[in-house]
């Protein structure tokens, strides 16, 4: 049976740590599930002011988090002030109201707890790469911004078994260029919700080598755990 046949009329928050809604990624989340289900979007920055958005941009040697604002322009925040800004929202989400919240982020988020089950694209994430290198594949990893690189780096055990680029699925295209440096890898991820499968066959074609995103793969692991926790 089809895992999105087993979930009916669920309640889903869709939580981004940009500003929502956002067209870009939860149409393709949506279209996973039964169309009996719900969603509604959350944004950790939904509501603030551009003052307010630059007051958390990244400042240099800080962890960064890139995500999009509801006009499509990208933003650079610090991950300590998503988390602070994450909390909150999490905090005002009913547990009434829905059967389960997706987080629209890709990142290692800390203290991002609510009484509803919580399903994070990192958790998917670190099992995908944790079966391909266990089949010795060397991985390409894309991340939007430069500055991200050494975090991806600690998702591996040594230098030899990835390797990283970046290219902004917000900004100007350079899918190629992040391809090209990838060739020689065995497997590709493109490590940000941000990135679609067009992004990805830009990629692929470019480097040769299979690639894929993240949001396919949250895709693909999140509705098999939800399907066996909540089917009814």
């Amino acid at each position: 049976m089809d895992e999105a046949v087993k979930l009916r009329n669920k309640r889903f928050a869709l939580v981004t740590i940009g500003q929502s809604p956002r067209p870009d990624i939860a149409p393709d989340l949506i279209a996973a599930f039964d169309a009996s289900c719900h969603f509604t979007e959350f944004g950790a920055l939904d509501g603030l002011e551009p003052d307010e958005i630059r007051q958390l941009t990244a400042k240099e040697g800080e962890r960064r988090l890139v995500s999009r604002l509801v006009d499509g322009t990208e933003v650079v925040c610090s991950e300590e002030a998503i988390e602070r800004r994450l909390k909150d929202l999490f905090a005002a989400i009913p547990a009434k109201d829905f059967d389960a919240i997706l987080l629209m982020c890709s990142g290692k988020l800390e203290n991002i707890e609510h009484e509803l089950p919580v399903y994070c694209p990192f958790d998917a994430l670190t099992v995908e790469i944790q079966a391909r290198t266990d089949r010795g594949q060397k991985i390409g990893m894309i991340s939007p911004d430069k500055g991200q690189i050494s975090k991806m780096q600690e998702l591996f055990e040594g230098a030899k078994s990835a390797s990283f680029a970046s290219a902004s699925p917000y900004g100007a295209d350079e899918f190629v260029e992040a391809g090209a440096a990838l060739q020689g890898t065995d497997f590709i991820i493109m490590n940000c919700m941000g990135y679609d499968a067009t992004m990805a066959e830009k990629v692929e074609e470019a480097a040769g080598v299979a690639t894929t995103t993240v949001r396919d793969i949250f895709m693909k692991h999140a509705v098999t755990g939800l399907s066996l926790q909540m089917s009814t």
